[in-house]
């Protein structure tokens, strides 16, 4: 028996475990379906692609055919260990855009406005830059500045300015829109998770909490309309832990609905399909799926100087791996992924609706065989789609995976951004700022300027930017699966706390923004409030 049971140790479960055991009154329990985080790929920047291809940290899960992109099914990866996502992401540091946060309060959620949210963004945080109006320093939260000085990086800077877009010093800063140089969650040359950055040595060891890796949750018990607590599989065996004052669902945008409807929470129709006794009518589990369609444009370099070839030959992958862990340095102590900018899809746009990443290699996927010939990537993707997806069960089974179904480009409107997100990068790689760096298209093959054409590679090559979310939204409409302090609507003793609780998608990555809800979240449970930024 304990107080507080958290499910799931990613980007918010880690935050919430640490959180919510620092009162040594409070016995807390944190479960995860995966493995501890002491692989040594976990904590190299670099080694982010070798987590992604293991089946026992990362869930490696698919969509169901997409119809609007030639009836392929997506790659969904979401990780399985100590950390979670966190653990295998791509470190870069980003909160989304203030209007977001705004617009939640908009929508009736008392108490998630910019103001009230950014203390949380600074308390988690130890930046580099130091203590500000909008950076936190002390945190568990390591955001470092991008530690590689590769040429390449500054030239993509460069060549948005040469097109008109404007520079900006700090992502999340004053102003979001522009180009500029990202922050990640990274120091000293090793990943800062969320198990990194909030279970810590002396967190770990505390005696009133217990970390259960390997322990995947089958079921809420309930009791009446009281979750007392959870039923999860560890090797062959079932246990059961009862909670005396709450449960906390941490399990990510896909397994957090899921966990809930093999409970037998969800709609009707939903667990009628799959042969689940419905115990708890919620007609908005694993509903308002959201998603960041990205689109992947690769380009030739006329010169040997990007990381093509560290990637692929014996001899200096052998000189990367002695730079890393022998000197503390090198490629491998960065995440790669340090340019980019966030611009508006049209004039008349308020904010910016479109985010680009650069990255100094030519690849096609996270999971794909690294070319040996020498270029780079620009990823452009669509900030606020209009489409919505599922996340539904596909059988009874709680260890059986779920049927993803983002729908993307169900609509005009976002095929409309998806063609300005080519436009763009095809424009900025025609840039005269690259000194003639960059060569000719690799992946379309040519630059294309037809509609037609553009929306042919589009069907072949979109794929996501692994940022999803909404399937608890937050609200108050018949939708709403948590109120806005997170408890689940309907049911005492459980709430939700990860990035499905998001009722619309944030405008840029979302493992800050997971750790932030963690951070409310756990001052919500605990009575305590930090008193919204005057901004």
């Amino acid at each position: 028996m304990f107080d507080f049971i958290v499910v799931g140790a990613g980007s918010a479960g880690c935050v919430l475990a640490n959180r919510l055991s620092e009162n040594p009154q409070h016995k807390v329990l944190l479960l995860e379906a995966g493995p501890n985080d002491k692989h040594p790929m976990v904590h190299m920047p670099g080694g982010a692609a070798e987590v992604l291809k293991s089946n026992k940290m990362n869930w490696q899960m698919y969509t169901v055919p997409q119809k609007a992109l030639d009836n392929r099914r997506l790659y969904v990866p979401r990780g399985k260990l100590l950390g979670g996502s966190s653990s295998l992401n791509g470190m870069v540091y980003i909160r989304g855009h203030r209007w977001d946060y705004d617009h939640w309060q908009e929508l009736g959620n008392d108490g998630w406005s910019y103001a009230d949210v950014l203390p949380y963004f600074k308390r988690s945080e130890d930046n580099e830059r130091g203590a500000s109006l909008y950076h936190g320093a002390g945190g568990g939260l390591k955001v470092s500045n991008a530690p590689c000085e590769h040429i390449l990086f500054d030239k993509f800077i460069e060549a948005g300015l040469e097109l008109g877009y404007q520079p900006t010093d700090d992502f999340n800063g004053a102003e979001q829109e522009g180009f500029a140089r990202y922050q990640a969650t990274l120091r000293n040359g090793k990943r800062c998770s969320s198990a990194a950055a909030f279970l810590g040595p002396e967190v770990r060891a505390r005696l009133n909490l217990t970390i259960i890796p390997g322990a995947h949750v089958t079921k809420l018990i309930l009791s009446g309309n009281r979750v007392t607590g959870v039923e999860y599989k560890q090797g062959r065996k079932l246990r059961q832990a009862g909670a005396k004052q709450e449960v906390v669902l941490a399990a990510g945008a896909i397994k957090s609905p899921h966990i809930l409807q093999t409970s037998g929470i969800g709609r009707r129709e939903d667990l009628e399909r799959a042969g689940i006794k419905r115990l708890k009518e919620l007609p908005g589990v694993g509903h308002n799926l959201q998603e960041h369609l990205d689109i992947l444009v690769n380009f030739t370099c006329t010169k040997p100087i990007t990381m093509n070839a560290a990637a692929t030959r014996l001899h200096l992958q052998a000189k990367t791996a002695f730079e890393y862990f022998v000197l503390g340095k090198g490629i491998a102590a960065c995440n790669l992924i340090e340019a980019g900018g966030f611009v508006k899809s049209a004039p008349e746009m308020a904010i910016p609706d479109i985010q680009l990443h650069f990255i100094p290699i030519l690849m096609h996927g996270l999971i794909d065989p690294i070319p040996k010939q020498h270029g780079v990537s620009v990823h452009a993707c669509n900030l606020r789609p209009q489409s919505r997806g599922t996340v539904l069960p596909a059988n009874a089974d709680p260890l059986a995976s779920p049927l993803v179904d983002y729908d993307f480009l169900d609509n005009e409107a976002d095929w409309k951004v998806m063609e300005r997100c080519y436009e763009i990068v095809r424009d900025i790689a025609q840039a005269k700022a690259w000194d003639g760096l960059i060569g000719e298209p690799s992946r379309p093959s040519a630059h294309l300027t037809d509609k037609e054409r553009i929306r042919e590679f589009l069907r072949k090559v979109c794929e996501t930017v692994y940022h999803p979310v909404g399937t608890c939204k937050m609200g108050n409409d018949e939708q709403a699966v948590v109120d806005h302090e997170l408890r689940v609507r309907g049911l005492e003793g459980l709430r939700v706390a990860d990035a499905s609780i998001m009722p619309t998608l944030i405008g840029g990555n979302t493992n800050a923004p997971s750790i932030m809800i963690g951070e409310k979240c756990a001052d919500m449970m605990l009575g305590r409030r930090l008193p919204p930024e005057k901004l």
